[in-house]
């Protein structure tokens, strides 16, 4: 999968959780704490990595985050 292709690919996964959760993409690529938009975000990343194998680097990428950041939610989440 080229790059463009997995950008679109977990963009794809934002723009599903955002509709399940009745948000807006915009919301959920923001910095936002409230605890609803962090948890939406930490399956959005943990579902990037497990279900489409992307890179942290891609999914910070996409995400507007660094990859130390992402790889921190993704473990925080397995943890859960």
């Amino acid at each position: 999968m080229t790059r463009e292709e997995m950008d679109q690919a977990i963009m794809k996964l934002i723009e599903d959780e955002a509709e399940a959760n009745g948000t807006t993409v915009g919301v959920l690529i923001g910095h936002d704490r409230k605890a609803w938009r962090c948890a939406i975000r930490q399956r959005i990343m943990w579902r990037a990595r497990m279900e489409l194998k992307a890179s942290y680097p891609a999914i910070a990428r996409v995400m507007h985050r660094t990859h130390p950041a992402v790889l921190r939610t993704v473990r925080n989440y397995e943890e859960r």
